[in-house]
């Protein structure tokens, strides 16, 4: 994965760097280490994230605020790089963001996505996507926005509507992942217990039933199949 990274962004000086809906600011780690060079990065998330996320860099230029990436506090043209990373599947309306992205890109300027897709290539491929849509349904049934994965093509047919130029698509399959490997499993089953035990505590236990049963089905299948992250697409696009 780490070649495809460099492939990617390897030979992109990204000036200002906006980073939309950051969570903790696991991406700006992957643009940090993998720009040929940047002058400041700023992360913006709705949620409180941002916070946490301040705790995790030290060096002066990199900064987090609380925004709503639909709704930017910024001038037109700040920035020369942006990016959004498996994102867009959290978003109930798409379009505004990428619309206010774009708006605060500067000309030249490059736009980066990055984003899981349901184009599965191995069995436990499909154990992650499986405990991915099942957390969806359940944040969904909780109010929350999270949707299922796009299609690979989806996401393609999403970038080319961006009206960008010289774009290029990366492809992460992760096919190459250990489907036992002991962390993988640990975090998949931490996020089971996690879900279930929120179910469970919801004080509505018959009408989650059926999603804890679920739970532990892809419980087992975790410890029989094994898993591997499902595949992601990076697209690297400039503003005409």
């Amino acid at each position: 994965m780490t070649d495809i990274l460099k492939q990617a962004f390897g030979d992109i000086s990204g000036g200002t760097v906006l980073d939309g809906a950051t969570g903790e600011g696991v991406f700006i780690r992957t643009l940090v280490e993998n720009l040929k060079s940047f002058e400041e990065v700023i992360g913006i998330d709705l949620d409180e994230y941002t916070k946490d996320a301040e705790s995790i860099f030290t060096t002066e230029n990199v900064h987090f605020s609380q925004m709503d990436a639909s709704r930017l506090g910024f001038e037109d043209e700040t920035f020369n790089t942006v990016s959004l990373s498996n994102s867009l599947h959290h978003m109930k309306e798409i379009s505004p963001c990428i619309i206010e992205l774009k708006r605060v890109l500067k000309p030249g300027g490059h736009f980066i996505i990055r984003e899981v897709h349901g184009d599965i290539q191995s069995e436990p491929q499909f154990t992650d996507m499986y405990i991915h849509h099942w957390v969806a349904e359940i944040d969904s049934a909780f109010g929350d926005i999270h949707n299922k994965t796009f299609s690979r093509q989806e996401l393609v047919d999403l970038i080319n509507g961006v009206g960008l130029s010289n774009v290029k698509f990366y492809d992460i399959p992760h096919t190459d992942m250990n489907p036992r490997g002991e962390a993988e499993i640990e975090e998949n089953e931490d996020i089971i217990h996690r879900y279930i035990r929120y179910l469970r505590a919801a004080n509505k236990t018959s009408s989650y039933e059926a999603f804890i049963q679920r739970g532990e089905e892809l419980r087992r299948r975790l410890h029989q199949v094994g898993v591997q992250w499902e595949p992601e697409l990076i697209v690297v696009g400039e503003k005409g």
